[in-house]
């Protein structure tokens, strides 16, 4: 979901999916519920595949912006014409795609965003969903009921974590991080402006891939300077990525890793969505690594979305099961679990704020 590029109170998140539900409840409430748990749940699979099917192949940016007829679509990608014709059928049943009285095909609103070239494309994020391995790791849920959250599905498939996963599926890695990229644009406008970032400190990004965020920070605040911290190998994409963007002067690199050495000094440090893949162990860790190589005085922000299992919406609840399913004890937390840990690691909690259902917490190192 995208908003406005303003700061955005948590109860207008919560009453915007509040209303979405409240909508599709009112057109449920006509339809027997085992005919809306066949089409909404049972087909969920079928549905995340179709539209999967549809970025892989090429028949989303095949279509574009423009309606087309499915056969020369398929001669055209070298793909079966039958099966393009039911697929986009199923497709269109799925509002992904709206097909005319000619048989013209057209993506729709929602299946827009499908397209590599949307200004909002989500398409990694949905290869990566439809790809049989996450399947596959989301399908020992119910030994996780029974056992615990750990070990995660992807240990229980593959008997390595997803990360180690990604090392030896170097595609499925290239589809998550520019997943991780896409869903990034979704609310980097709104962080950039949520929060006081120092208009001439240095801000250090940790883990911060190949520095999207703190591009998107240091264009905001024109003389603050920054310090990138990752790994050798994403560093290297990184200076690539933030020369086109004017902002290798600018920014130091650092390399290091969450779990071993850090070292950088600067005013403020942020964690985007690094927190959340971790078990509270591991985030303490993590935590007290940071802290070991704060400054006095220096503040942390940590970005994640704000989850409380009683308060429960469609964008959070889901997210947090599939942090259930793909990491080692991963969860979404409330704000008060992330202060808890915090205060663990000898940090001194601060005050939170949002932009809709994502929270930027403070901590300040004594």
């Amino acid at each position: 979901m995208r908003f406005p590029a303003v700061p955005l109170p948590l109860w207008v998140a919560r009453a915007a999916l509040g209303a979405r539900r409240r909508v599709v409840e009112l057109v449920d409430a006509a339809v027997p519920g085992e005919i809306v748990l066949f089409l909404d749940i049972a087909s969920g699979l079928q549905k995340t595949k179709i539209a999967g099917a549809l970025v892989s192949s090429g028949l989303a940016d095949a279509l574009g912006k423009n309606s087309r007829d499915p056969v020369e679509l398929a001669r055209e990608l070298g793909l079966d014409p039958d099966v393009t014709i039911r697929i986009i059928g199923a497709a269109s049943a799925s509002r992904l795609t709206r097909v005319d009285r000619r048989g013209r095909a057209r993506l729709t609103k929602v299946g827009a965003p499908l397209r590599r070239d949307h200004p909002q494309s989500i398409a990694s994020w949905v290869v990566y969903c439809a790809d049989p391995d996450t399947a596959a790791a989301f399908g020992h849920l119910d030994a996780q009921l029974r056992d615990g959250a750990q070990p995660s599905g992807y240990q229980r498939v593959f008997g390595k974590s997803l990360w180690d996963y990604f090392s030896d599926r170097s595609d499925m890695g290239a589809a998550f991080a520019e997943a991780m990229r896409q869903l990034t644009e979704f609310d980097l406008a709104g962080i950039v402006r949520a929060y006081p970032w120092p208009r001439r400190g240095v801000i250090c990004d940790i883990a911060g891939g190949v520095g999207h965020m703190l591009a998107a920070l240091l264009d905001h605040r024109p003389q603050a300077r920054g310090i990138l911290l990752d790994s050798a190998e994403v560093i290297e994409r990184a200076d690539k990525f933030l020369r086109a963007r004017g902002l290798a002067d600018r920014i130091e690199y650092r390399t290091g890793d969450l779990f071993g050495q850090l070292d950088a000094r600067a005013d403020v440090y942020t964690m985007k969505w690094i927190l959340h893949d971790w078990s509270d162990d591991a985030c303490r860790d993590i935590l007290q690594r940071v802290r070991a190589t704060m400054p006095s005085g220096s503040t942390l922000v940590t970005i994640d979305l704000h989850h409380e299992s009683g308060r429960p919406n469609a964008l959070t609840a889901m997210l947090d099961a599939t942090m259930l399913a793909l990491c080692e004890g991963g969860r979404e937390r409330s704000p008060e679990q992330v202060h808890a840990l915090m205060r663990d690691a000898g940090l001194i909690p601060g005050r939170v704020r949002h932009f809709g259902p994502t929270m930027l917490v403070e901590a300040t190192a004594p």
